[in-house]
């Protein structure tokens, strides 16, 4: 399933500083996934918190110098941006370690750093990710508990049928009835929130 992709409006209205849904929407979409990213790459926690604001700051100065009728999307932008600031702040730690100790830990993180196209496909498969989870949470109301379980244990927590079966005391059948009903509702909802132009 592809999620909708960034919208062009998203971007323009991003420009504006002072456009806050825009920023709280970008931010809730983008900053999970550059934070998994960091991690992703060897960061620890704090360090992959900081280049996750650093990241969006970077975003929040440059943003109006993107253009959105370019041939260039704007998750390989911010790929671009998340990998060029991850290996600049692995350079920083190593120079620092190699000071302190010779350490060549850091050295290893950035030859094992994937290149800016592989940065962008993480970038993708993340937001992604938040994209399936913010709709799973828009619809979520609208199924019982047990068909809800039924299509969560089994399509995201990829539990088989027959194990979600005998756990919600329901038939395999049910089960696999209940998981095709909340898929082709959670497919319908992605369709229906990618109404505008994307990148």
């Amino acid at each position: 399933m592809h999620g909708p992709d960034t919208r062009a409006s998203l971007i323009e209205q991003l420009a504006d500083s002072n456009c806050q849904p825009a920023w709280d929407e970008f931010v809730r979409l983008y900053q999970p996934a550059i934070y998994r990213v960091a991690c992703n790459r060897g960061l620890q926690h704090a360090d992959a918190e900081d280049l996750t604001q650093d990241v969006l700051t970077q975003i929040g100065c440059k943003v109006k110098d993107f253009d959105v009728s370019g041939s260039g999307s704007f998750r390989g932008w911010l790929g671009k941006i998340t990998r060029d600031m991850l290996v600049d702040g692995l350079r920083r730690r190593q120079r620092a370690v190699d000071v302190a100790s010779g350490d060549s830990g850091v050295r290893g993180q950035l030859a094992e750093l994937p290149s800016r196209d592989e940065t962008g496909t993480l970038i993708q498969i993340e937001v992604r990710r938040e994209q399936l989870m913010s709709a799973c949470e828009r619809i979520r109301f609208q199924f019982s508990e047990p068909v809800w379980l039924s299509f969560w244990l089994t399509a995201i927590e990829q539990q088989s049928i027959a194990k979600v079966a005998e756990q919600l005391n329901r038939s395999e059948g049910s089960v696999r009835v209940a998981r095709c009903r909340v898929m082709n509702r959670l497919k319908e909802e992605v369709r229906n929130n990618d109404s505008s132009a994307s990148l």
